[in-house]
């Protein structure tokens, strides 16, 4: 078992509570925020159900921030895609583009933006204790390889600013938002925990008005 990942040493259930969301950005995709400041926030992320059948979980895509991505249980695929081709024979795909400002700081989703020929750069897959840095500009998606999957974000501060969107591109129309990020109660983010804790064999203390020790 792993247990040199970045996690705090104690956490406050209340504070997961706040700034966490189930169906994060796609049905079976939990997310739980550990621990939020603008220089440095820590994530798990968890993959049930079907989405280990998916070809991908999201859509291509950049990011606001850098974050380091750490496999905690499972195995996933992270796949790089790049705007020019890297070598002659390399056929690439027309996406349509989108600007995308998240809901969660009072944005509108997505907005069309054009077209746009992405090429797939290089893919890996990452199994439990390993890891990889990703860039804000860095254009990505990963695939759930294991059911089950748990990985651990670490998000770093802001490159983009809030009011600045990023971008997504879709081979299609851009998904659907509908019954997305929804709320943890308390005892839901216990339950996640101790999940967390029987996969990995890493235990939580907790603080807040319930405990998850």
């Amino acid at each position: 078992m792993q247990h040199d990942l970045p996690l705090p040493k104690r956490i406050d259930v209340d504070q997961i509570v706040e700034h966490s969301f189930k169906d994060y950005h796609v049905k079976g995709f939990d997310y739980l925020c550990l621990q939020r400041s603008p220089e440095e926030t820590v994530k798990l992320y968890f993959f049930d159900g079907d989405i280990s059948k998916l070809p991908e979980v999201v859509a291509p895509h950049n990011h606001r921030y850098d974050f380091e991505t750490y496999v905690a249980a499972g195995l996933s695929e992270n796949v790089w895609f790049t705007r020019s081709a890297t070598r002659p024979e390399h056929q690439g795909q027309i996406f349509n583009w989108f600007e995308y400002r998240t809901k969660l700081n009072g944005g509108n989703g997505f907005t069309f933006a054009g077209e746009e020929e992405l090429f797939e750069a290089k893919r890996g897959r990452f199994g439990t204790g390993e890891s990889y840095f990703m860039h804000a500009e860095d254009l990505h998606t990963i695939r759930i390889v294991q059911n089950e999957t748990l990985l651990v974000l670490v998000q770093f501060e802001d490159i983009v600013p809030l009011d600045k969107p990023t971008w997504t591109y879709c081979r299609g129309t851009a998904p659907s938002l509908d019954g997305l990020y929804t709320k943890f109660t308390a005892d839901e983010v216990i339950s996640r925990l101790r999940k967390f804790e029987e996969r990995t064999g890493i235990a939580f203390s907790s603080i807040g008005a319930r405990s998850a020790a």
